[in-house]
C-alpha cells in the first residue's frame, strides 16, 4: 500500500511540476524516527520535501527517467567506513544533485559510504554531481561504459581491491577531487581512473596509483579528451596507455600540469600547453598507520588510531586563495607561493563560477583572475586568484589583454596566432602574430608583439603592440624598455574595460589612412546576448559558443547605442574588427573557420 501512495504522490508531482518529478532524500529528516538508520524511517515518507526518502535508493526506485532527486547533507549508504554498500542507478537516466551540486562544501558533506554502480544504459542526461564517494575498505565509482555525467564529486579516502575508484565511465566526468585514494587489500594495484574517456578540470592526485587511457571499445568518433586537469604526485606512472592497434585511439590532451620527472609516460606529442611541475597544494592528505590497516588491523568507525588524515588541494597563490576554515574572519587567504596551475586553463574557457575578485579586494590590488585555473576547483567559487601584477584594474574592470592574446604561448613566428577577415570590398585579408620581443638578455617573457598584416593594400605592413601605463598601444616604432607610450601611436585601446562606461576606440587600428576613434559603449555577455538588439547576424560567425565576449558599440550623435565595430571574445582574440566578422583564426595551434587566403578569398585550411 505504502509503494503505491508513493508512486501516486509522484505522478500528482510530475502533473503539477511539468515533465519531470523532484524527489528528495534527508537521511535526518524531522519526522525519522532514527536518523541514519535507513532501516527505520518516517512512516509517511513519499519523497516531498516534507516527508523526504531516507534511502537513496529508494528514490532511485521510485523515480523515473529524467527525475532529479535531491539529497540533503548526511552520510548514506554504509554507517561504517569499513562496510559494503552500494548505490545502484539500474540503467535509470536520473539527476541525482545535492543541495548545492557545485558547491564543494556541501559536497564534503553529503557522503555516499560506498560503491556507486551504473549499469551501462545511462544515458548523458544521467548526472551525479556534488557528492563525497568515501568508504575506506571498499569504495568508488563503477561505470560498466555508462554514458552518464559525473561532475563535482569528491572521491578519497577509498581502499577498494586494486585501488582502482573510478572505472569505465564513458560520459563527461568534471570537476572531480579524485585523491588519497589507496588499497588494504591483497590483489595487486591497478590504476585508480581506468576505461575513461573525458576529464575536465579534474584533481587526480596522491592516489597509489595513476591515470589509464585506453582504446577498448571505441568506435570511429570516440576520443580520449584529458583537458584543464592536475594529474600529479600518484604512485608509479601518473599517465599511462593501453592500446588497442586495431581500433582508433584519437586524443587531446591539453592544458594540463604533471609531474617533472620520469613518471609521467608521454608517448607521442601532446599539446605545448602540458606543464611539468608542482601544483603547490595547501596540504596532502595521508593515511594514519596505514600499514597496520594493511596488516588487518583496523578501528571501527570513530576509531582514534586509524583512518585518512585528510589534505586541502586548494592551490595556494600569493594573489587570494580559499580556505574552507575562516582566517580572521574571511575564507579568502593568501600564501608565499603561487600554484603554477592558478589561471593556467584554457584561456578561450569561460570562467563559469569563479570570482574575478574577491569581496575583500574589489579593486583586484592583491588579486585578479585572468583565466579557469586548473583541477577540480577550476571553474567554480573555491578556484584561486592570481596576484596582481602592476596597476589594480579596479573595480568592475576586466584586462583586454585576456580577450587579445597576441601568443603568449607560441615563438613559432606567427604561426600560432592568425585571423581573417574580409575588407568592405570582400577581398580576404590577413593580420597575424610574427614575432615577439623580451625585455632583456635571457629573458623568455615577451612584452611586445609584432603583427603583420596580408592581402591588404589599405593596411598598413607592420605594427608593434604592447600593454604600457593602463593602454595597448600599436605603433610602427620599435619599442623601448622600459615600456611607454610611443611618439607615434597607429591606435590604442584601453587595457582596462568596465562593461556601461562609455570610451574612445579605434574604428579600423591597421588603416595607413589617419585612425578615426569613435565613442562606444562597453558591453560584456555572451556573443548572443551582446548582438540581440543589433542589426548584425550572428549567423556571420564563426561557430562557437562564445560565452564570453566583450563588444564595443558605437554611440551616434544623438546618443543612440548602434551596431558593435569591434568584438572581443576571451583567449580568442577579435571576433569583430572595423565591423567586419572575423572568418577564420588560428588561435594556439587551433584552427576556426576559413584560414587560409587563395585568390583574395578565405577558404578552409
Amino acid at each position: 500500500m505504502k509503494s503505491e501512495c508513493v508512486a501516486l504522490l509522484l505522478v500528482l508531482s510530475l502533473l503539477a511540476g511539468g515533465l519531470h518529478a523532484t524527489i528528495y532524500v534527508d537521511d535526518n529528516a524531522p519526522g525519522d524516527p532514527k536518523p541514519y538508520d535507513p532501516n527505520s524511517s518516517d512512516p509517511n515518507e513519499d519523497g516531498s520535501a516534507a516527508h523526504p526518502f531516507d534511502s537513496i535508493q529508494k528514490a532511485i526506485d521510485a523515480a523515473g527517467a529524467g527525475d532529479t532527486i535531491v539529497v540533503a547533507p548526511g552520510h548514506y549508504l554504509s554507517n561504517s567506513n569499513w562496510a559494503y554498500a552500494e548505490l545502484d542507478f539500474k540503467g535509470k537516466s536520473v539527476r541525482l544533485v545535492s543541495t548545492a551540486p557545485t558547491d564543494f562544501t556541501v559536497a564534503d558533506q553529503t557522503i555516499l559510504c560506498g560503491m556507486v554502480i551504473f549499469q551501462g544504459d545511462e544515458d548523458p542526461n544521467c548526472l551525479l554531481q556534488g557528492f563525497k564517494i568515501q568508504n575506506y575498505w571498499y569504495g568508488g565509482i563503477l561505470g560498466n561504459q555508462t554514458r552518464a555525467t559525473i561532475s563535482h564529486c569528491i572521491i578519497s579516502g577509498n581502499g577498494p581491491c586494486g585501488a582502482t575508484v573510478l572505472k569505465d565511465v564513458c560520459g563527461r566526468i568534471a570537476n572531480c577531487l579524485i585523491v588519497d585514494n589507496t588499497t588494504f587489500h591483497d590483489c595487486g594495484v591497478l590504476p585508480a581512473v581506468s576505461g575513461c574517456r573525458t576529464l575536465v578540470n579534474c584533481t587526480i592526485a596522491n592516489n597509489l596509483s595513476g591515470v589509464e587511457i585506453s582504446n577498448d571499445g571505441f568506435s570511429a568518433t570516440d576520443q580520449i579528451t584529458i583537458h584543464n586537469c592536475i594529474i600529479w604526485g600518484n604512485q608509479g606512472t601518473q599517465v599511462m596507455e593501453r592500446r588497442n592497434s586495431s581500433l582508433p585511439m584519437p586524443e587531446q590532451i591539453d592544458y594540463c600540469l604533471l609531474p617533472a620527472d620520469a613518471s609521467t609516460l608521454v608517448t607521442r606529442s601532446w599539446s605545448n600547453t602540458i606543464q611539468y611541475g608542482d601544483p603547490c597544494f595547501v596540504r596532502l592528505g595521508r593515511w594514519e598507520n596505514a600499514a597496520l590497516i594493511k596488516a588487518g588491523v583496523r578501528a571501527t568507525r570513530g576509531g582514534s588510531f586509524t583512518g585518512l588524515i585528510e589534505g586541502d588541494c586548494h592551490l595556494q597563490s600569493e594573489g587570494w586563495r580559499w580556505s574552507p576554515q575562516p582566517i580572521h574572519g574571511s575564507n579568502w587567504y593568501y600564501d608565499i607561493v603561487t600554484s603554477p596551475a592558478v589561471s593556467a586553463g584554457d584561456p578561450m574557457d569561460s570562467l563559469g563560477g569563479e570570482l574575478e575578485r574577491v569581496p575583500d579586494d574589489p579593486e583586484g590590488r592583491l588579486g585578479f583572475n585572468h583565466a579557469i585555473e586548473l583541477g577540480a576547483y577550476g571553474g567554480t567559487a573555491q578556484a584561486s586568484l592570481a596576484p596582481t601584477n602592476g596597476e589594480a584594474p579596479g573595480v568592475g574592470a576586466v584586462d583586454l589583454e585576456d580577450y587579445w592574446p597576441l601568443g603568449s604561448t607560441s615563438r613559432e613566428e606567427g604561426s600560432s596566432y592568425r585571423w581573417f577577415i574580409h575588407d568592405p570590398q570582400g577581398i580576404a585579408r590577413e593580420f597575424f602574430v610574427s614575432g615577439y620581443m623580451s625585455s632583456g638578455r635571457g629573458d623568455v617573457t615577451s612584452v611586445a608583439y609584432h603583427v603583420t598584416t596580408a592581402n591588404a593594400a589599405d593596411w598598413v605592413t607592420k605594427v608593434n603592440c604592447y600593454y604600457a601605463n593602463r593602454t595597448l598601444y600599436l605603433t610602427q616604432e620599435t619599442p623601448t624598455m622600459p615600456l611607454q607610450a610611443p611618439q607615434h601611436v597607429q591606435a590604442q585601446y584601453p587595457e582596462y574595460l568596465v562593461a556601461g562606461a562609455t570610451i574612445q576606440v579605434p574604428y579600423d587600428p591597421f588603416t595607413k589612412t589617419p585612425v578615426e576613434y569613435r565613442s562606444v559603449l562597453v558591453q560584456r555577455g555572451t556573443l548572443a546576448e551582446v548582438l540581440a538588439d543589433t542589426s548584425i547576424d550572428p549567423a556571420q560567425f564563426l561557430a562557437g559558443s562564445w560565452p564570453d565576449v566583450i563588444a564595443l558599440r558605437e554611440i551616434s550623435e544623438d546618443g543612440t547605442t548602434g551596431d558593435p565595430i569591434v568584438i572581443f571574445a576571451r583567449g580568442f582574440g577579435p571576433l569583430l574588427l572595423a565591423g567586419q566578422p572575423v572568418e577564420g583564426a588560428v588561435v594556439n595551434g587551433k584552427s576556426f573557420g576559413n584560414t587560409t587566403i587563395s585568390g583574395g578569398r578565405a577558404t578552409r585550411g
